[in-house]
């Protein structure tokens, strides 16, 4: 699969599977039909605006390291299928925002963040699913954990701002640090601590991007 640079202010994409590397603080990329986008090599601070149309089926896949800021809002129509998946791994601090905005009806959106903080990293994660009035059939799950492999301090906010009555809709914010029994079970196996760290971390941070597993293993390196 080729990569496509992206550095102009609006992208519209139609049933296409493609890696992206987004180069444009400030970009619009509008979806039509089935779509699959591998952004996992961007590495600068990002104002994205994602239009998901009418009709249309949406996975996005996003890698980043050591981002100050991201701010990705993505507006969602009728009758679309969802799956944007956020991993980032920060030594320094960052602010995420992840906005959907369901602006249709029968829609099925799955909003999952995973992120790691190591060294000085620390993470603000301001998640917000926002489902306006008199719509129908929205089902939308809101996903975020942080592991954190320091002592500094991160921040889940979760916001759900729902305006219409037929909708399900449901969050996970989780925190935590490395799992002590895990570390053990795996040192009982012949790795050292450090081995054990990494190789715990870099399956959480993998576990929800839909991509091959051989490209899972070349990303953390």
């Amino acid at each position: 699969m080729n990569t496509l640079l992206l550095d102009k202010e609006y992208y519209h994409f139609n049933n296409e599977e493609l890696n992206v590397i987004i180069t444009k603080k400030n970009i619009t990329i509008e979806i039509d039909g089935n779509v699959k986008i591998n952004d996992l090599e961007s590495k600068e601070d990002i104002n994205l605006n994602i239009k998901v149309n009418d009709n249309s089926s949406l996975i996005y896949n996003k890698y980043n390291k050591n981002l100050s800021n991201s701010n990705i809002i993505i507006d969602i129509n009728n009758n679309t299928n969802v799956r944007f998946n956020q991993s980032a791994y920060n030594e320094l601090e960052g602010d995420f925002k992840v906005n959907a905005n369901i602006l249709g009806s029968n829609n099925n959106t799955t909003i999952n963040f995973y992120g790691v903080t190591n060294q000085k990293g620390k993470m603000i994660v301001d998640a917000t699913g926002d489902v306006k009035k008199n719509l129908k059939n929205n089902d939308m799950l809101e996903n975020v954990r942080i592991l954190a492999l320091n002592e500094e301090q991160n921040i889940i906010l979760p916001n759900l701002l729902v305006s219409s009555n037929e909708v399900v809709i449901n969050h996970n914010a989780t925190l935590s640090s490395l799992n002590e029994d895990y570390l053990f079970y795996l040192e009982s196996k012949g790795l050292t601590k450090e081995d054990a760290s990494n190789l715990i971390y870099r399956g959480f941070l993998t576990s929800k991007l839909e991509i091959d597993d051989e490209i899972k293993n070349n990303l953390l390196d």
